[in-house]
C-alpha cells in the first residue's frame, strides 16, 4: 500500500496522475474561465511585464517550472507534483495552437 499525504493522497504514480486528470477535466471552466484564453491573456500580461514574447502554451510550462521550484522546499507534498502533471497536460493541450516557423532561443539556450 503507497504512503499517504496529509490531505490523504498516495503518493503512488496512478493516483497522482488520476487526480490531476480529475482536477484539468473538472468543470473548473466555471471558476476560472476557458483555459486556453486564460492562458493567452496571461502570456501577453507576462509579456509586456517581462519585454519578451510569451506564448500561450509556456503558461503551464512556466506554471510547471514553478511547481518544480517549490518541491526543493516540500518535496513531500504530493500537490506540486498532481499540478506538475495537470499543468503539463494543459501545455499539451495548447500545443497544437504554436506556430513556430523557428526555434526560439533565449540568453543563448535553444528552446
Amino acid at each position: 500500500m503507497p504512503k499517504r499525504n496529509v490531505k490523504d493522497v498516495a503518493y503512488d504514480r496512478t493516483v497522482i496522475l488520476g487526480t490531476a486528470q480529475q482536477l484539468v477535466s473538472s468543470d473548473r471552466q466555471k471558476e476560472h474561465g476557458d483555459a486556453s484564453k486564460n492562458f493567452a491573456m496571461v502570456a501577453e500580461l507576462w509579456s509586456i511585464y517581462l519585454g519578451v514574447d510569451i506564448l500561450p502554451h509556456e503558461v503551464p510550462m512556466m506554471m510547471t517550472l514553478y511547481k518544480i521550484a517549490r518541491t526543493t522546499e516540500n518535496p513531500t507534498n504530493v500537490d506540486n507534483y498532481v499540478d506538475i502533471a495537470g499543468y503539463s497536460a494543459l501545455a499539451g493541450e495548447q500545443a497544437p495552437e504554436v506556430d513556430v516557423k523557428e526555434p526560439r532561443f533565449i540568453r543563448g539556450f535553444r528552446r
